[in-house]
């Protein structure tokens, strides 16, 4: 799957915003001079006037910029697509025990074997005790809380996305193909920006409740308790530089 993502500095981003003012102004300012200076005038005293109009808007650019951010630090240009990258992608480096090693966790959980649950005898017998025309692994009525992402509608999917994964980490904290890459994720306010999901309560709620034939009574603190996959308090996070498209 080939995916054109544009990119660009905090500093290109607030260049490309004043440019973008710098030629809305342009464009206004001649039909301003237009309506108030004479046509025999026009050349003369409007090119003066359109140079102080250019002169304060780049001081104003030039202040601006002083203020934006002085690191390169990435960003993605998120276009409100639904990309789940698949949590072989997550693995790469949340699989480290420095980081606290979240994979491990998620690999251990019964979130990760949500998909070959709905393969079991029991499964089955829920299915058609059900009415369900397919198969409970091919039933849109059981997989949209036993695969990631299949109850979304605007949801896409990378080349490293197996449904067999189940309910991976995106289907907690969001399509990640925006946010993936470490020079986004080690910046927290940046990665929610780019689509991150910090779950609370009510997403979980979304499959644990009384719709599911299995339900139990949920409580948050409890199950959450079972699957917690914090930082490591010492861990620093870093960007990569060179970082390979392919991981």
């Amino acid at each position: 799957m080939s995916l054109e993502i544009q990119t660009f500095t905090a500093e290109e981003g607030l260049f490309y915003e004043n440019y973008k003012l710098i030629e809305l102004t342009c464009i206004l300012s001649v039909q301003i001079l237009r309506e108030f200076i004479p046509a025999s005038r026009f050349k003369l005293e409007g090119m003066r006037l359109m140079k102080l109009f250019l002169s304060l808007i780049l001081s104003f650019s030039t202040i601006s910029l002083s203020f934006g951010q002085a690191d390169s630090t990435a960003v993605l240009k998120n276009t409100g697509q639904h990309i789940y990258a698949g949590v072989e992608r997550c693995q790469v480096c949340h699989e480290a025990d420095e980081i606290g090693n979240q994979f491990g966790v998620w690999q251990a959980s019964k979130h990760a074997k949500a998909y070959q649950t709905l393969l079991s005898d029991e499964a089955a017998k829920i299915a058609k005790e059900k009415g369900l025309e397919k198969p409970a692994n091919e039933s849109p009525e059981c997989l949209e809380c036993h695969v990631t992402g299949y109850s979304d509608p605007k949801a896409e999917y990378g080349e490293k996305f197996e449904k067999e994964d189940g309910i991976g980490c995106e289907s907690c904290h969001g399509a990640g193909e925006f946010f993936r890459k470490a020079d986004i994720m080690c910046d927290i306010e940046l990665a929610k920006a780019n689509g991150l999901i910090i779950p609370v309560e009510e997403d979980c709620l979304r499959c644990h409740n009384e719709r599911s034939p299995r339900y139990k009574p949920f409580d948050f603190k409890i199950f959450n308790e079972k699957i917690v996959h914090k930082l490591n308090p010492g861990y620093k996070c870093e960007g990569a530089e060179d970082e390979d498209e392919d991981w």
